[in-house]
């Protein structure tokens, strides 16, 4: 019973009454295990390497970690370096202002003075204080001289300028095959616009294809020019921008584009670039003329073990010294989405593996050269295998099984829910692409706590799902010397390259029935300890 009590203005009681509750006896709830909570994701996502600013000591107070010697791995504590004052913002932009205004300094030769103690003018990568300060209402004191509508310039191109904005759209989107989202967190590679393409028509030709006049302003019409056009500046710009992406087109058309009479267009394309009519004595798009050393590129086993990726390359003319090829350097297959010419000899060919019914084309067949150089199939490379469906097509194809993590002998465990064929993709091992600095930094606290989740991705980069990963981070361990069915390794985990990115996939190395968990061998490399036992003994 609960009694409750009204009370009027004036603080005095007016009634009472009482309420009966129900009351339930509920039983006690077992605590939850402990448990390392990580983020959960569908991709990997590159990191690098972590802050040099260390956010916290980890384990401070545990005797056993040694936190001075970790704390060496960074230059310096977060929350020592306070470098945001917003006081301090107004009062330097106050400062520019007046000395723009009053000493008519401009802004970029106070910015290249360094007398400030912020930049005014953006950096890629890092916004100025003319940026930051239209993301924030500023601060009103008696100090202030600047006027309210007073905006400062900004540090990003005008928009006016068809280049610039080709340039910025086309970096919003990630070149690798892999993505089809802007901003994309996983891939690090740059979008850069294509180089100029040449022209491979004449002029004088390109015209002789107009058999009728395209409007009332159409060069057929007014041969002569009795008042020359005046263009701006971001006009011109603007037709340089078109020509550089398509050449070998009639003035009739690049009008449309410009918004400008097909008259005026073909004038300017005589006065910008007068030797048009003339080709250029190379091949299109810098193909230099002559067969190849090799038909095509081979790569052996030693690169293939050294192998890290690289940019996608995007030079005119063959993949050689002379072009300063990111692929000739690292000595690997040019992709499907390097920039080079289409004919390029060390573009990957793709397998001609015959299509098989049981749709584990490519995985039984030995001579499979995807699988040699240990690739998944490309699906517009590899036709006759039928890529979309075959067994070496798998981790871009995304056909996991289903999983449950549960308790296990081990501690938590994956557990398959549905049955799984030899050769079959469980799940796509994922975390954090990260460097073999924050490797060795992140290393040290793994090491304390026995635990770790770091995969050896190439010779460049480690993956990590300490901190953001999926199911396939509670796999656990059974050694190739186990011979009970259960404690028995069933699967494996591959490191394959999926159009030109490194993934690694957990496959099935034998039938698997619904209900087993899932177990893979770690390897000598994860317990170092063991392995320097077995030496010394």
């Amino acid at each position: 019973m609960v009694a409750l009590t009204s009370y009027s203005e004036d603080g005095t009681p007016r009634s009472t009454s009482t309420i009966s509750l129900q009351v339930v006896h509920a039983e006690l709830f077992e605590p939850h295990k402990p448990y390392e909570y990580c983020t959960p994701i569908s991709r990997n996502i590159f990191r690098g390497d972590d802050d040099d600013m260390m956010p916290f000591i980890p384990y401070a107070d545990d005797p056993t970690f040694d936190h001075v010697d970790h704390t060496l791995c960074y230059d310096s504590f977060a929350w020592q370096d306070d470098d945001y004052d917003p006081d301090l913002e107004v009062i330097s932009l106050e400062a520019a202002y007046r000395l723009r205004t009053v000493h008519s300094l401009l802004y970029q030769d106070t910015d290249s003075t360094g007398v400030l103690p912020f930049k005014l003018f953006s950096t890629p990568g890092k916004p100025g204080l003319f940026t930051l300060s239209r993301r924030r209402d500023l601060l009103k004191w008696n100090g202030t001289t600047i006027p309210c509508p007073y905006s400062f310039p900004s540090s990003l191109p005008s928009h006016g300028i068809l280049q610039h904005r080709l340039e910025l759209t086309h970096a919003l989107f990630c070149p690798n095959l892999n993505c089809i989202e802007p901003l994309c967190p996983v891939h690090v590679e740059t979008n850069p616009v294509s180089p100029p393409r040449k022209q491979t028509i004449r002029l004088s030709e390109l015209l002789k294809r107009v058999e009728h006049p395209c409007d009332a302003g159409c060069f057929l019409q007014s041969r002569s020019v009795e008042v020359l056009p005046r263009w701006s500046e971001d006009d011109i710009d603007s037709f340089k921008s078109i020509l550089d992406i398509e050449p070998d087109m009639i003035p009739c058309d690049h009008a449309e584009l410009c918004f400008k009479p097909c008259h005026e267009i073909l004038h300017y394309r005589r006065l910008l670039y007068p030797d048009f009519d003339e080709l250029q004595t190379e091949c299109p798009n810098g193909e230099r003329k002559g067969k190849s050393r090799s038909l095509e590129f081979q790569v052996s086993n030693a690169v293939l073990d050294t192998f890290h990726r690289n940019e996608p390359c995007h030079h005119s003319g063959p993949c050689d010294v002379l072009s300063d090829c990111l692929c000739f350097k690292n000595k690997a297959h040019c992709q499907r989405n390097c920039r080079c010419p289409g004919k390029c000899a060390r573009r990957w060919k793709g397998c001609r593996c015959a299509k098989a019914r049981d749709g584990m084309s490519c995985v039984k067949v030995k001579r499979c050269s995807c699988l040699k150089a240990r690739r998944e199939c490309d699906p517009e490379l590899c036709v006759k295998c039928g890529c979309r469906t075959c067994g070496n097509s798998q981790i871009q194809q995304g056909h996991f099984k289903k999983l449950e993590v549960k308790e296990s002998r081990w501690g938590a465990g994956v557990f398959i829910l549905e049955p799984a064929k030899q050769g079959e993709l469980i799940v796509e091992y994922v975390g954090e692409l990260i460097y073999e600095m924050t490797f060795d930094s992140r290393g040290e606290v793994a090491e304390h706590l026995g635990r770790s989740y770091v995969f050896g991705l190439n010779n460049t980069l480690s993956l990590d799902s300490s901190r953001a990963g999926n199911m396939s981070r509670f796999i656990n361990h059974s050694g190739s010397s186990d011979v009970s069915s259960e404690t028995q390794c069933n699967c494996r985990a591959f490191a394959r390259l999926v159009n030109g990115e490194h993934r690694i996939g957990i496959f099935a190395i034998m039938n698997i029935d619904a209900g087993t968990e899932i177990l893979i061998d770690y390897g000598p490399v994860f317990f170092p300890d063991q392995k320097k036992n077995a030496e010394a003994s």
